[in-house]
């Protein structure tokens, strides 16, 4: 049902100063249709629903999907991102998700670059699906402490300069974040193609670019920026 392309292209990327790894995979699938269909007629609810901030809504993956994307995928932890082999992988999410969140009703850490979690073995893996000229996903670095990666060691002096930096200059502008301000400087941009799966550490500070929320706002799965994201511990 989810045959994966045996000729896809894999690209590995060094981002920033921390070098941090960054898998992708162009045209990962022979064909994303069926993954749209399962989409399309998928029941969506908001990001908070799901427990996080996404600006959108969200629905989850089917197990199908999941499984064919993971057993793909799984070579690449131990062999490309150096994860100990006695190490086993567990799924801890996946869903399909849509920016549907007008920049108006964003929030504040919605306003800023983000983190999914601080465990050292973890990941984030984005499928993007529908085709369409849209914002693809930026990463950042933290500029009063240089961070690009938060992990459960940087995170309390990151969360305390963050906050600092908040307090001395205003919240951020009410806006998607996307090129680089005196807070965050963007070090790298993973542009939007259909059929792209990309693989991040979910330590990375990072951001869905979107420069153009009037294209990219939208929450048909049949036309809207459509993406299949899951999320991988190691343990």
């Amino acid at each position: 049902m989810y045959e994966i392309n045996r000729k896809s292209k894999n690209t590995l990327l060094q981002v920033g100063d921390e070098k941090t790894p960054v898998i992708i995979i162009d045209d990962f699938l022979v064909t994303t249709s069926q993954a749209i269909k399962e989409a399309v007629h998928s029941k969506y609810l908001a990001g908070k629903a799901h427990n996080n901030y996404y600006p959108g809504v969200c629905s989850p993956v089917g197990s199908d999907y999941g499984m064919a994307v993971l057993n793909a995928i799984a070579p690449i932890f131990y062999q490309a991102l150096k994860v100990p082999r006695e190490l086993t992988l567990y799924p801890k999410d996946g869903r399909y998700s849509l920016l549907a969140q007008e920049e108006k009703d964003l929030e504040l850490l919605q306003c800023i670059p983000h983190f999914d979690n601080n465990l050292k073995y973890s990941f984030a893996v984005m499928h993007y699906l529908n085709a369409g000229d849209f914002g693809g996903t930026a990463i950042y670095r933290h500029k009063p402490t240089g961070y690009e990666n938060i992990t459960e060691q940087r995170k309390p002096h990151y969360l305390a300069q963050a906050q600092a930096f908040i307090n001395t200059n205003g919240n951020p502008q009410q806006k998607y974040f996307t090129d680089s301000t005196s807070h965050y400087e963007l070090i790298e941009v993973i542009e939007y193609k259909a059929n792209r799966l990309v693989i991040y550490p979910s330590t990375l500070l990072h951001s869905a670019y979107i420069k153009q929320p009037l294209n990219d706002v939208n929450n048909d799965p049949k036309t809207g920026r459509l993406t299949a994201n899951i999320f991988i511990e190691f343990n």
